[in-house]
């Protein structure tokens, strides 16, 4: 079974491996850590002497959630040493900024020699992956070696579900070589369940990203966003980790709010969620007629279209805006979370798209701190329609913003403990495997 998926990994590389080489062309620059991706890790990075934690997070928000989770296992193992790992590079550059560079390796292709040579040079108690990976050769392995292998916040959405039902066969022996699956909910772990994990090692922890950020986790600094970046008259909208397709759709809509009187002086701020479509996004408000200011260049002076073209600060600046729109929600890309935006006690929008955070919207619908557009992309006149009717609402009316804020930030207080006790499972197996 190994060899097979082994051979299939082989096989999907080479077809993706053209995509990767013109995408690597595009940017201008080489493709980003490819003997660390092959297990040639950088000489920061162990022997650690058996007491390491290995954690694995795949990207940007997955790395940030795992701030409450190292602060209570540093409380718990004063002498341990962390080690982080991401998949894509902007996920790399976060979790050196917040754990240290000289923590931060990229993580392993999936090759069983490939894992034993990066296993060799970490040498941790415990493996710790953050939302649903599934690497079944990391897992065999690590099993054969007496490695604990943890799930924390593990996530099933709607939309991957039927795929993982169909690989069962393969999933359900790579999930019994997990110690523990610690699942954001009971419907993800009814989900993993179905998928062929063994029933006493499931467990719904709760989403570690509650404790972020209704544990008021430091942002990046703010550095000079209130005085200058953001500085200006006006209210301000904040478009979050937007995908192509929402720029346009919230430009459009600007502008038609901008003709409504009192509105005249409302500010849009854009974040595209993938760097190199920053360029694009400044295009595109341009095209439009709209006054851009970038960050990345320090611009300065009035203008109706802000776009955040640096990395990390995103959390930042939420706690700048009037209304808060979360991306990858008016188009199919299941959304992203609307956590942060909620730990500032912001009016929050989203679209239809909201399948990768269904059981979290479903609770911010419920308690009243969530507006969501029911139009879908294949009604894009409709779309806008309702953008602009819920903005102009929540714009003119601070009450209803406040009420809404003060709902969200109650849901976050509500759901915390997810860390404490994903900490209490990780540190529990460290100390046990030292002892050993």
């Amino acid at each position: 079974m190994y060899f097979l998926y082994s051979l299939l990994l082989v096989v999907w590389g080479l077809l993706l491996l053209p995509f990767f080489l013109y995408r690597s062309w595009r940017r201008g620059r080489r493709l980003e850590g490819l003997a660390e991706r092959f297990g040639r890790l950088p000489a920061s990075v162990g022997p650690s002497g058996g007491g390491a934690v290995w954690f694995h997070s795949c990207s940007v928000g997955e790395t940030l959630s795992l701030e409450p989770l190292v602060k209570a296992l540093r409380a718990r193992l004063p002498e341990a040493r962390f080690l982080f790992s991401t998949v894509t590079p902007t996920g790399r550059q976060v979790a050196a900024s917040r754990f240290g560079a000289g923590n931060v390796f990229y993580f392993p292709v999936d090759f069983a020699f490939v894992v034993r040579r990066v296993l060799d040079r970490v040498r941790p108690a415990v493996i710790v992956i953050i939302d649903t990976e599934i690497w079944p050769n990391l897992l065999d392995v690590a099993k054969r070696r007496g490695i604990p292998v943890v799930l924390v916040n593990g996530r099933i959405s709607a939309a991957s579900f039927p795929w993982y039902r169909r690989a069962r066969p393969l999933l359900r022996h790579a999930l019994r070589n997990y110690e523990t699956l610690l699942m954001q909910s009971s419907e993800d772990a009814g989900r993993i369940l179905a998928m062929g994990a063994p029933r006493d090692r499931v467990r719904v922890m709760g989403n570690l990203k509650f404790d972020r950020e209704a544990g008021g986790a430091d942002p990046a600094p703010a550095g000079d966003l209130g005085e200058g970046f953001l500085a200006g008259a006006g209210r301000l909208i904040v478009a979050g980790s937007t995908h192509p397709g929402e720029e346009a759709q919230l430009l459009e809509t600007l502008r038609r709010i901008r003709e409504t009187p009192g509105c005249a002086e409302v500010r849009l701020l854009l974040a595209p969620r993938h760097p190199e479509r920053f360029d694009e996004t400044a295009r595109l408000a341009e095209e439009l007629g709209f006054s851009v200011r970038r960050r990345s260049r320090r611009e300065t002076g009035e203008a109706e279209v802000l776009l955040l073209d640096t990395l990390g600060e995103l959390a930042a600046v939420y706690r700048h805006a009037d209304v808060v729109f979360v991306g990858g929600t008016l188009v199919r890309r299941g959304g992203h979370s609307i956590l942060e935006p909620a730990a500032f006690r912001r009016a929050i929008v989203v679209g239809p798209s909201m399948e990768n955070f269904q059981s979290i919207a479903d609770a911010f619908l419920a308690g009243g701190a969530l507006c969501r557009i029911a139009a879908g992309e294949e009604d894009p006149r409709l779309q806008r329609r309702q953008l602009l009717d819920v903005f102009l609402r929540l714009l003119q009316n601070a009450g209803e913003r406040e009420r809404m804020g003060a709902a969200a930030g109650a849901i976050l207080e509500r759901n915390r403990g997810a860390a404490i006790a994903a900490a209490d499972t990780i540190a529990s197996l460290v100390e046990r495997r030292v002892r050993a």
